[in-house]
């Protein structure tokens, strides 16, 4: 569960992994960032309507190229997550969670993936209230039958001397070796093309990573030690 079209992209080669171990991977996108930049394009040269449906076409094409089953794309404000409104959202996400019904869910770090960004922490905070109030029958009842998901996992980083974030970001538990995927990853970023400031960065962040992904398990209602090159183990 991510905020924004391309939030995705950057952590697409765990899911890519997932998937290719015979796992159903899905994905719910909060909001179609329709108050973000379009790149190449002179500000004020198009409406806020024309840039939702262009990246919500985008990602349509990433969610392809990363291979996610099924898929949501909600149209909550960009920009404005964390000021919308929290029962609505919370029982849109629980309605997701009780349909997949998954053993697992990931989103951001409650730091905002170390950039600050408002939408991302709140994003974290919105998945995490969805994630308990899923499994509880009395909270939003007519959104499907409890399911109690095993798992609750937040996008990490190790700590870098000469990158010091605003935050900082989640310590790692677990770390996904996703070498074989770099490729296809690539390919799915290239899927936002109004988005391509971030390109570079997006390549920075591949590089940095060397060749892996890193994720903190918050919540674990499994009782077993957990393997830490492994989401489900």
């Amino acid at each position: 569960m991510y905020a924004h079209p391309d939030d995705e992209s950057f952590v697409a080669g765990t899911a890519m992994k997932i998937a290719d171990a015979g796992h159903d991977i899905a994905l719910l996108t909060l909001t179609r960032g329709d108050a973000g930049l379009w790149f190449g394009k002179e500000e004020g040269a198009w409406t806020k309507v024309e840039l939702a449906a262009e990246r919500a076409n985008e990602w349509t094409a990433a969610v392809r190229t990363i291979g996610y089953g099924r898929t949501r794309l909600l149209e909550w404000p960009d920009g404005g997550l964390a000021s919308a409104p929290v029962d609505e959202v919370t029982a849109e996400i629980v309605a997701f969670i009780r349909e997949l019904r998954p053993d697992i869910v990931c989103t951001f770090g409650p730091e905002g993936a170390g950039s600050e960004h408002d939408d991302h922490r709140a994003a974290s905070f919105l998945a995490a209230r969805a994630f308990a109030r899923a499994a509880i029958a009395d909270q939003y009842p007519d959104r499907g039958e409890p399911h109690l998901t095993r798992r609750l996992f937040f996008g990490a980083s190790p700590y870098v001397p000469d990158m010091l974030l605003p935050s900082g970001t989640t310590t790692p538990t677990h770390v996904i070796d996703v070498s074989a995927y770099r490729e296809r990853q690539a390919a799915a970023f290239e899927c936002h093309r109004t988005q391509f400031k971030d390109r570079d960065f997006f390549h920075e962040v591949l590089e940095r990573r060397q060749g892996r992904e890193f994720f903190h398990l918050a919540i674990d209602r499994t009782g077993a030690t957990p393997a830490h090159d492994d989401l489900f183990a």
